[in-house]
């Protein structure tokens, strides 16, 4: 068998095994948006280009606010599928799954390099294996079911996309490190690299990661030697030794810049600590690597907010477990180093790519997505080692346990995407996987709610609408329930036409008043506020009031999303009572606790309303002069023409009196 393939063109297989990954994804692709998608590509208006000009380009280039940096290429990628398939999910998907495979061809090339490098230096795979066992690493990674949230999840194209230039990054070093070096072909490869890792971290941050796992690579694989491999030397001092060196002054450089993200106050809108999360990422670790080596159905999720904190080194006991598990792998590839490795460096390897999302930074505890380009490390060390069986009696057995082993991956990876296809079934899948999920059980609820409002036979609409509340009862169980329940409670008794429940608007001003205020909240709340205008929602005024407004006396809210909620308030204010007086108020406070363009332009709206033109063209100014990127050019635009069409009409009045 080993021979037959050995006939084939590896082209032919490259080619086989792109098409087979896409038809494993082909399903997933007609299904619709989910979780935060709709919030990060719908909601936001500036990737809803117009035209291929300057200012639309621009204005979708700085449209994020995920991570320091905006993620900026990734919006522009948003915007350009807009504008050329508007916001259909299906070609947003179909987008993600050719970037996927861009990186599946991506990781065959780095593979190569590395399998051609290990076959000449230590001999123990045949150089003409190389190309096949780098399309074996290949089509596991590409068919792996836990990267499937990477490809139809479609906002964690930043994550794909990220991958992407970081793995050119990485192809680009591996062909400049086996070839003969010039200055020419360095000078290339340097600017290649650099601007590749930069495009890599304006997709996502974690795209700085990829520097890392360059030096990962050097220090592991090429060893800091020439072709011939020998010793490559500076000033008579191995550079192996200067590398090595240069990994213990990047810790210390870490530690050095460690402090500020150790300071309790980033912890305050999380449900966990510091010390917790330290604990908790330690079990998370080797709940990825189950995912990784045996991935089950029923583990694998979009939802993984049931995760069990750690509130001690022994509560959980599997946290003790987990740290000492962790200290032993990393021992044990050290210890058999020089004989094995490609064991450090797959463990290295992943190491590195979680030192950002699963360590000291207040993000969420867990997402599959963070192990995109992890897992590659551990697919091309199995694959280096099973290449090197060559007992007659065991060779086909390890064999036929591969190849079961991959179509099982496949055949997981399928069933994911036939879940993912339909948002009713996935929304069902993911609530009865992980029944102590509030995300689960919310996304179900709503999923029954909009069943319930889009259909004609009443006695159906109210089955809908009981396995709505059921699930919103699930949820506001959960293991750590966020406020979304309680909300939707709100919206399904008024499209019922029920008495809101005073428990349910009770405990949902306790709960924005004294939980972590979490950045969902401002999300709720707008809607909230939008639905109490539109007059679709019937919760009395001055509970409404109480509602929006109770997270002001959060301890643990910034001025940011006091702002925000300050908009809120002036939103409703003017809208539903008429009341410009504390509309003004309200925006007041806003742009001092925190100014923004689209405060400015807000408060000039409600000068604007009231007749009050010259108040309106000074919000008007001021909210130009600090839009310096000129993102909210078309909304200023607009807000312009509103105040001279309204001294226009003023004008007339005046002459026609």
């Amino acid at each position: 068998m080993i021979k037959i393939i050995y006939k084939i063109k590896p082209i032919f297989i490259l080619i086989f095994l792109l098409l087979f990954s896409f038809l494993m994804y082909f399903p997933g692709l007609h299904g619709d948006y989910v979780f935060d998608d709709i919030a990060n590509i719908i909601d936001n208006k500036k990737i809803a280009i117009s035209a291929l000009d300057y200012e639309n380009l621009k204005s979708a280039w700085y449209s994020g606010d995920a991570g320091p940096l905006g993620r900026p290429i990734s919006m522009l990628s948003f915007a350009l599928n807009y504008y050329f398939t508007g916001f259909e999910p299906f070609y947003f998907k179909l987008t993600n799954l050719f970037i996927h495979l861009i990186n599946g061809l991506l990781v065959f090339i780095i593979s190569l390099k590395l399998f051609q490098w290990l076959s000449h230096q230590y001999q123990r795979i045949p150089l003409q294996s190389a190309v096949y066992l780098a399309c074996l690493v290949s089509l596991i990674w590409l068919i792996h079911p836990l990267n499937l949230t990477s490809v139809l999840y479609v906002v964690q194209r930043m994550t794909s996309l990220s991958t992407l230039f970081g793995l050119f990054a990485l192809a680009i070093y591996c062909f400049w490190r086996t070839r003969a070096i010039t200055g020419l072909n360095t000078i290339f490869a340097l600017c290649g690299v650099a601007l590749s890792l930069l495009a890599s971290i304006l997709s996502k941050e974690s795209g700085i990661l990829f520097i890392p796992l360059i030096y990962w690579v050097e220090l592991i694989i090429f060893q800091a030697k020439n072709l011939q491999f020998q010793p490559i030397y500076i000033k008579k001092i191995k550079l192996i030794h200067m590398l090595w060196g240069g990994v213990i002054a990047a810790g210390l450089i870490f530690l050095y810049l460690l402090p500020p993200y150790l300071n309790p106050v980033n912890f305050t809108r999380r449900d966990f600590t510091l010390d917790e999360r330290l604990l908790t990422e330690s079990r998370v670790i080797f709940y990825y690597l189950k995912m990784t080596f045996y991935p089950l159905l029923s583990d694998l999720s979009l939802y993984h907010d049931d995760f069990t904190i750690s509130k001690s080194i022994t509560q959980p006991i599997t946290t003790l477990y987990s740290f000492a598990g962790l200290l032993g792998i990393s021992l044990a590839c050290i210890t058999l180093f020089k004989k094995h490795p490609m064991l450090l460096f797959a463990w290295g390897w992943y190491v590195v790519s979680q030192l950002l999302e699963s360590t000291f930074i207040s993000l969420e505890l867990v997402h599959e997505h963070r192990n995109y380009f992890g897992i590659i490390g551990f697919i091309v060390a199995a694959v280096y080692y099973i290449a090197q069986i060559k007992n007659k009696k065991i060779q086909p057995f390890i064999y036929i346990l591969s190849a079961i082993y991959i179509a099982n991956l496949a055949w997981t990876t399928w069933q994911r995407s036939e879940i993912w296809s339909n948002l009713v079934d996935h929304a069902v899948y993911e609530a009865a996987m992980h029944p102590q999920s509030d995300r689960a059980n919310y996304q179900l609820a709503r999923i029954y709610m909009k069943l319930m409002q889009n259909e004609p036979n009443s006695q159906q609409k109210m089955h809908y609408a009981q396995l709505a509340q059921h699930a919103l009862n699930k949820a506001k169980k959960s293991y750590i329930p966020a406020n979304g329940a309680w909300f939707a409670e709100l919206h399904l008794a008024s499209y019922l036409g029920n008495p809101v429940s005073q428990q349910t608007i009770n405990e949902l001003i306790w709960r924005l008043e004294y939980k972590p205020f979490q950045n969902s909240n401002v999300s709720f709340l707008s809607t909230f506020s939008n639905c109490q205008i539109n007059g679709f929602c019937k919760v009395p005024h001055e509970q409404a009031i109480s509602i929006i407004a109770a997270g002001l006396d959060n301890k643990g809210i910034d001025n940011r999303l006091k702002s925000e909620i300050y908009k809120l308030l002036t939103q409703y204010f003017v809208g539903v009572i008429s009341d410009f007086k504390k509309g003004e108020e309200f925006m007041q406070h806003a742009i001092t606790l925190h100014e923004d363009v689209n405060g400015r332009l807000l408060f000039s709206q409600v000068y604007r309303l009231q007749g009050k033109l010259i108040e309106a063209k000074a919000q008007l100014q001021r909210a130009k002069e600090i839009d310096t990127s000129r993102v909210w050019a078309k909304e200023i635009a607009i807000e312009q023409r509103n105040i001279d069409n309204a001294m226009l009409t003023g004008k007339r009045a005046n002459h026609e009196s």
